[in-house]
């Protein structure tokens, strides 16, 4: 299934790419749309399943079959398609930093029990019990290790790893904007522009900030080897979405 979120008064129309400003995209829309109640909360927004037309009013999310996505653009014909994308390296970096617990599960499972495990036994625990426990799988797992496991198992495995151009099916949908999270205000307001809605929006971002900043914003974990792995790795998104490698 595709999950779609719209924004029927500016025609807008959104693909959520995991770790890549996602829910802060679903509260805007939310916040749009007369929806929002948190935000941190991701379900505020209707779902309508199928293909469906504009007519609904409103923002909602359309969640159809991978098959029917040529129907719902033609549907959709008019709107303005978009998406958030990231620095492949910041993403990688990311992942390590908040979704390690998924990579040890299939890969290293040992590692993920014990990581459960030292939480459970290991007395008083800082933040989150899921910031803890990934604090934990990251004292056995380092940064380079984690890299090294993406360049021998692939990334299809998860969509939080997986390429960026494979997820938002860039050979198949076709993108007015594609927003670097690196510049997300700019890049929300140019995609306002092209709505013909600037005003509107200008006012819901600036209520927005920036929602669910990941820790590994002032991490540099990089080495040369690391980098190149990265660089081979996820070449495909450094080519299309305008990154450097």
């Amino acid at each position: 299934m595709i999950s779609l979120p719209v924004w029927e008064p500016y025609r807008l129309i959104y693909r959520p790419l995991p770790k890549c400003a996602s829910t802060t995209l679903f509260t805007l829309f939310a916040d749009l749309g007369g929806n929002r109640t948190s935000s941190q909360q991701r379900d505020n927004l209707p779902v309508v399943r199928g293909v469906v037309s504009p007519g609904r009013g409103g923002s909602y999310v359309v969640k159809c079959p991978d098959g029917d996505v040529d129907d719902l653009m033609r549907r959709y014909e008019g709107y303005t398609w978009f998406s958030v994308v990231r620095d492949p390296y910041g993403r990688v970096v990311s992942n390590y930093f908040n979704k390690l617990n998924r990579y040890a599960k299939r890969f290293e499972p040992r590692v993920y029990l014990q990581g459960y495990l030292d939480q459970l036994f290991g007395g008083r625990t800082v933040g989150t019990s899921v910031e803890e426990r990934l604090r934990r799988i990251q004292a056995r797992i380092p940064f380079e290790r984690f890299v090294d496991g993406l360049r021998r198992h692939g990334v299809g495995w998860d969509i939080h790893v997986d390429l960026q151009t494979q997820y938002l099916r860039v050979d198949q949908i076709q993108y007015h904007h594609l927003v670097k999270m690196e510049q997300l205000v700019d890049g929300l307001r140019a995609v306002l522009v092209h709505a013909g809605n600037r005003e509107t929006g200008d006012a819901a971002i600036a209520r927005l900030g920036w929602l669910n900043r990941s820790a590994a914003d002032a991490h540099d974990p990089w080495t040369s080897s690391t980098r190149e792995i990265v660089a081979t790795t996820y070449r495909r998104d450094f080519e299309l979405l305008g990154y450097a490698a």
